[in-house]
C-alpha cells in the first residue's frame, strides 16, 4: 500500500458498531428530509442519543464511503447516502445489495478481495490485515469494517468467525419452483441464503418487480 493511497484511507471509528453507524446515516436523511439539508452534528447526536463526539469521530468513514458530506459541522447525506437510507425503510435485503454495487471501486472492497482471494480468513486476522501499516488502526476498527463488509455482502461472514469471498462458498442446488412458476421462501429462508446466492436472487426479484412495473406504468 503506497503513501498516497494511506492518506486516502479512514478506518471505520472505534466504540460505535456498524448498525449504530447506519442509524446516523438514517438519522441524518430523516432530519435532511427531500432537500437533504446539512444537519449540525449536536442536532445528529441528539437525535441518536450519542455524544457530538461520537458523530463526529463516525462521519470520516462515511464521508469516504461516499454515504455523508461535511458542511462546516453540519452533515449532510449524498445522494447515495439518500438512497440507502430509503431503501433500508422499504426493505433491507435490497439494502444491502445496493451497497454492494455502490462500494465495489472502494479501497476497502478491493482490499478484502486481494486478501481473501488468496484463502479464508478468520474474521480477527482479516480486521488486523486491513488495518495494517494505518494510524490509529485499532483492532475493533477493523472489526466494524469487516462487519461493514459482511452487511454489504462483500464478503461472507460464517458464524464460526471465518470469511471468505461469497463465490468461493459452495452452494447447494436450489428448491424445486411451485406449479405456479414463482419460488417463495421465507423472510428467513431468504436471508440465509449464501452471499452470492442472496446477491442472484435479489438480482432477479429486482428484474421480475421492474418487468412488472413496465405494463402498469404504459396502461
Amino acid at each position: 500500500m503506497s503513501a498516497a493511497d494511506k492518506v486516502r484511507i479512514i478506518m471505520p471509528t472505534g466504540g460505535m458498531a456498524t448498525l449504530r453507524q447506519l442509524k446516523v446515516v438514517d438519522a441524518v436523511a430523516e432530519l435532511g428530509g427531500d432537500d437533504r439539508l446539512a444537519i449540525p452534528v449536536s442536532e445528529i447526536a441528539t437525535k441518536v442519543g450519542l455524544s457530538a463526539s461520537n458523530i463526529s469521530s463516525s462521519q470520516g468513514f462515511l464521508r469516504q464511503a461516499g454515504l455523508l458530506e461535511t458542511h462546516h459541522g453540519a452533515l449532510s447525506v449524498t445522494d447515495a447516502g439518500f438512497q440507502l437510507t430509503r431503501l433500508r425503510a422499504e426493505d433491507s435485503a435490497r439494502a444491502r445489495l445496493f451497497l454492494h454495487d455502490h462500494w465495489q471501486s472502494a479501497w476497502f472492497t478491493k482490499a478484502a478481495k486481494r486478501l481473501l482471494r488468496q484463502g479464508p480468513r478468520q474474521r480477527t486476522t482479516l480486521a488486523e490485515e486491513l488495518g495494517q501499516g494505518l494510524p490509529a488502526a485499532a483492532p475493533e476498527r477493523g472489526l466494524y469494517l469487516v462487519d461493514w463488509l459482511d452487511y454489504a455482502l462483500i464478503v461472507h461472514v460464517a458464524k464460526d468467525g471465518l470469511v471468505r469471498l461469497p463465490g468461493s462458498i459452495p452452494t447447494p442446488p436450489p428448491p424445486a419452483a411451485p406449479a405456479s412458476g414463482l419460488f417463495l421462501s421465507s423472510a428467513e429462508e431468504t436471508m440465509a441464503l449464501p452471499d452470492d446466492t442472496f446477491v442472484a436472487a435479489m438480482r432477479a426479484y429486482g428484474t421480475l418487480v421492474s418487468s412488472l412495473r413496465g405494463p402498469a406504468a404504459r396502461a
